[in-house]
């Protein structure tokens, strides 16, 4: 059981808990880790590391995230091959040949479950519920299911169950759709421009009644909802329509605040991202002195945040 923790989800710089990092993490006790290719040499390294971090504060459940969607997006690329699981193939799939996306789709979660079983991973940064177009910026492209909003979701709902009944959280993105985007928000601020009503009838409408447990949001600006905020501070797109609008019962994480699309300090980008309705914030780069002025400034969650937490867990056993 939680009893207090910090909301916050913290890459860390190597293979191993560094001595500094294990002192600052047991002081100021964040949520949970993310994995990345740095961190992965082999998997016993990996499962050792995983459990080096779990008993950093082991009165409380901590969750261990990877940013692994198969595809182009695969952590363990330097391990094994999942290039021909990328969304765009099981899209194809799904529209052609129904009885084949069930047998991958199953294979392909099955075989991530039992790798995170193993290594003790328990959250997964995906489905992407982006839609894909035609002559947008390509940070997106393949790891779209499909142009078609139901296709998305039907696709995005069944890895939610499977992944849901092995025991593994999921983290939607990028809510509320980085289709459209021009931009790669990892280096620049990307603004769309599509009206409210485009939007709401398609690539907002991916996200609704969604049953992730969680929800990334994006580093975008829609021009016609809130013209001078990205999506990770604006209340008016959080709350407004992320929970009322789209009906999102879950947890909302920001996307990783070390991307160029956010400007300004870090602690800047943690006061906007909590005052805009985030539930959790990422910071991916392992950069020592980023997260120690981060964690500073974070308080510890909420007692409704504590009570929202300890609730999936609780279910998830």
């Amino acid at each position: 059981m939680n009893n207090f923790f910090k909301p916050v989800i913290l890459g860390i710089s190597g293979f191993y808990v560094s001595k500094k990092e294990y002192f600052l993490f047991r002081k100021h006790k964040p949520i949970g880790y993310v994995i990345f290719t740095r961190n992965i040499a082999n998997l016993t390294q990996l499962k050792n590391l995983v459990s080096e971090l779990r008993s950093i504060n082991p009165e409380q459940k901590t969750l261990i995230m990877i940013d692994h969607e198969g595809g182009r997006v695969n952590r363990f690329h330097n391990l094994f091959d999942q290039s021909h699981y990328s969304a765009k193939i099981f899209g194809n799939y799904y529209q052609t040949n129904k009885k084949l996306f069930n047998k991958e789709i199953k294979k392909f979660i099955n075989f991530n479950c039992n790798l995170f079983k193993y290594l003790g991973i328990n959250l997964v940064a995906a489905p992407v519920l982006d839609l894909f177009y035609e002559r947008k910026s390509d940070v997106i492209g393949n790891r779209a299911y499909s142009n078609k909003v139901e296709v998305v979701k039907d696709i995005a709902n069944k890895i939610i169950n499977l992944y849901s009944k092995k025991k593994i959280f999921t983290i939607g993105k990028h809510v509320p759709g980085h289709g459209l985007s021009n931009q790669d928000s990892h280096f620049f601020l990307p603004v769309i421009k599509e009206s409210i009503e485009y939007l709401f009838k398609n690539d907002f409408r991916c996200f609704e009644n969604i049953k992730s447990n969680f929800l990334m949001t994006a580093h975008i600006i829609y021009e016609n909802v809130d013209k001078n905020l990205p999506a990770t501070y604006s209340s008016l797109i959080i709350k407004n329509i992320i929970k009322s609008k789209l009906k999102f019962r879950g947890l909302i994480m920001s996307d990783d605040l070390c991307m160029k699309a956010l400007s300004g300090s870090i602690e800047k980008k943690v006061s906007k991202s909590f005052e805009a309705g985030c539930d959790i914030i990422l910071h991916c780069s392992g950069n020592f002195h980023e997260m120690n002025k981060l964690l500073i400034v974070t308080k510890f969650a909420s007692d409704g945040l504590l009570a929202k937490m300890n609730k999936m867990f609780n279910y998830n056993q």
